[in-house]
């Protein structure tokens, strides 16, 4: 492990992931960015989905052991942890885990309930190997008894499930769903709140706990408010669009550029009326009716229509600070390239260029909680599978380099494959000119990897 500023306030706590896709990784990121040793603990077998993506840009016919370390989403969700390839349920493998256990704090999971049973990861076998452990997993359901307990989800389905998707889509369509993995990046931050709070108990108790966290209930808890309304109601809440109970006018504007919005939102009266005093929208506030929310929420489709007609002859950009300068609340519509641009991310260092084994330098995000006194540690990018294995299972577990050995012989344990080989992304050709950072200096063109990728599925296609 790198070196940690001493008043990192997780310095002292070591984690052991067995994460899959997004929940249990979000939530482990966040521990190891305030100075948590986090070990990710991977099967060669069973592999992480993210990990079984690979780049688009790879060439065809790439070994899946490079191609597992090249995938964008695994970047962003691993900085800062160690890798350890291990299979879990052998025999060697199960006590150099176990040994693992031993000798850390915290154990966070995403497994269904019978992949659980079945590897004896359950908390009443961990608690035998070390009862200081603090055990959290997060299935789909709950690890709790229930009908959907051993069911299997994805996060997209999962949001059916808790009635997200219903409030996604405009009011005259079907429900449009939402195209990420939503209960997954709630869940992971409620997994480190509840991390935090049985390591405090646990310095006053001296007691682990087990914490069992549904995902499913995560998202639910997410549209409280329309669950409530349908509970009082006995009506199911249907999607808005892009309006929102209370608020009027609000929506997502057309501008004069093409596929360019300006989004608008008036949340009280004071702001009405600055939204009235915009040089081309003094007629709003001659309708004496408007001047309740009620008034405006049955008048909205003709407020839509002047908005519209006054945003379409300004860019994004000039709508929203005409409409800023007034005092309301309105912003562009960014897309990937103004996120990646976007100055207030540039001024608090959020997109960061960290230390990787695979690539010499990779691009992730940072931490949006900045702590004046703890601030977060960003030492090095997402791990290669396996990069760390000789390395933890000596240091951390205790086994001598000829055990070690034997394991990956015997395929319980794997490390890093071809270390030495180096890749690079086909972005960085053009990337400075967007975000000002430091990368590395770029070898090939872009257009002559897209290029070369087409010219050989040509020739597979033949």
């Amino acid at each position: 492990m790198g070196e940690v500023p001493a008043e990192a306030p997780l310095s002292d706590i070591r984690v052991i992931e067995i994460g899959y896709g997004i929940a249990a990784p979000i939530a482990c990121r966040s521990l190891a960015e305030f100075g948590a040793d986090v070990i990710r603990v991977e099967s060669e077998r069973r592999p992480d989905s993210l990990r079984t993506m690979g780049a688009g840009w790879l060439p065809l016919g790439v070994d899946n052991e490079i191609r597992r370390d090249t995938t964008i989403g695994f970047g962003f969700t691993c900085p800062g942890k160690r890798s350890v390839g291990l299979e879990i349920d052998g025999t060697s493998g199960q006590r150099a885990f176990h040994a693992l256990i031993a000798n850390s704090d915290v154990l966070v999971m995403n497994m269904g309930v019978e992949a659980v049973e079945h590897l004896h990861l359950r908390y009443e076998d961990l608690r035998q190997v070390n009862p200081r452990l603090i055990y959290l997993n997060m299935p789909s359901f709950g690890s709790a008894a229930g009908p959907y307990r051993t069911y299997r989800t994805w996060g997209s389905n999962l949001s059916g499930l808790a009635g997200v998707t219903m409030l996604a889509g405009w009011p005259d369509r079907e429900p449009t769903g939402i195209p990420l993995s939503f209960p997954d990046y709630p869940s992971g931050h409620w997994a480190v709140i509840a991390v935090l709070s049985a390591i405090l108990r646990r310095d006053v108790t001296g007691l682990g706990c087990e914490i069992d966290l549904s995902q499913f209930q995560v998202a639910m808890a997410c549209i409280g408010p329309s669950l409530t309304e349908a509970a009082i109601t006995g009506t199911a809440p249907q999607s808005t669009g892009a309006r929102l109970p209370g608020r009027a006018p609000t929506g997502v504007y057309p501008t004069r550029e093409t596929e360019r919005w300006v989004a608008l939102s008036v949340i009280d009266e004071p702001m009405w009326h600055a939204l009235c005093s915009v040089e081309g929208l003094e007629l709003l506030g001659l309708e004496t009716e408007l001047d309740t929310v009620e008034d405006r929420l049955a008048a909205h489709d003709d407020l839509d229509r002047v908005l519209s007609r006054w945003t379409s002859r300004r860019t994004a950009w000039e709508a929203a600070t005409e409409l800023q300068r007034a005092g309301v609340a309105a912003h562009p519509v960014f897309d990937q390239w103004d996120v990646l641009a976007d100055p207030q991310l540039e001024a608090r260092e959020f997109f960061r260029i960290l230390p990787s084994r695979r690539f010499g330098a990779e691009l992730t995000y940072g931490q949006a909680v900045v702590l004046s006194e703890t601030p977060a540690h960003h030492e090095r990018a997402a791990p290669a599978f396996g990069e760390h294995t000789r390395h933890v299972l000596r240091e951390v577990a205790g086994l001598e380099d000829d055990e070690i050995e034997s394991m990956i012989v015997s395929g319980e344990a794997h490390e890093m494959s071809q270390p030495d080989l180096r890749l690079e992304r086909p972005f960085l050709g053009w990337i400075r000119n967007i975000m000002r950072l430091p990368w590395p200096d770029a070898s090939v063109s872009t257009a002559d990897v897209l290029y070369q990728r087409y010219a050989n599925e040509l020739l597979a296609d033949e």
